[in-house]
């Protein structure tokens, strides 16, 4: 069976008109300069325990990944920057373990977790270093 050949004519590109981009200024905080995102002066109470609860969480997504990657070990910190409501609102995840699944894995737990609403300010950061998940080391608690 021959093959045909279509010849298809592209349609002329519409011209675009040029929309001038929208730029949001930084905020500012009252001393002058840009407002950091993670700028929180509130206090957690109860926050340790709170974290201490969800570790099995956490670990258990470090192992699903050890099932993959048997030599996989390293630490994780956690930052949670904790709203108003006791609600996260924003993570982030660094640390040695540099593995991908586990770092959304747990950004994703700890995107879940509730504290207490935050005394002494309108939010609060807190970070949490898990170190040698392999190990049954408890995690520290420490507040920026």
């Amino acid at each position: 069976m021959a093959e045909q050949q279509l010849e298809l004519e592209a349609p002329e590109p519409e011209p675009v008109a040029e929309v001038p981009a929208e730029v949001e200024e930084p905020k500012k905080r009252p001393g002058g300069g840009p407002r950091d995102d993670w700028d929180c002066s509130g206090d957690l109470q109860g926050a340790l325990q709170v974290i201490n609860e969800q570790r099995a969480q956490v670990r258990a997504c470090y192992e699903r990944r050890l099932k993959v990657n048997n030599i996989l070990q390293g630490e994780l910190r956690v930052k949670l920057k904790v709203g108003a409501n006791g609600k996260v609102v924003t993570t982030n995840i660094s640390g040695t373990m540099n593995d991908a699944e586990v770092n959304s894995c747990v950004r994703k737990l700890a995107s879940s977790w509730s504290f207490a609403p935050p005394s002494g300010g309108n939010c609060a950061v807190v970070q949490v270093p898990f170190s040698s998940l392999r190990s049954r080391e408890r995690p520290s608690y420490s507040r920026q």
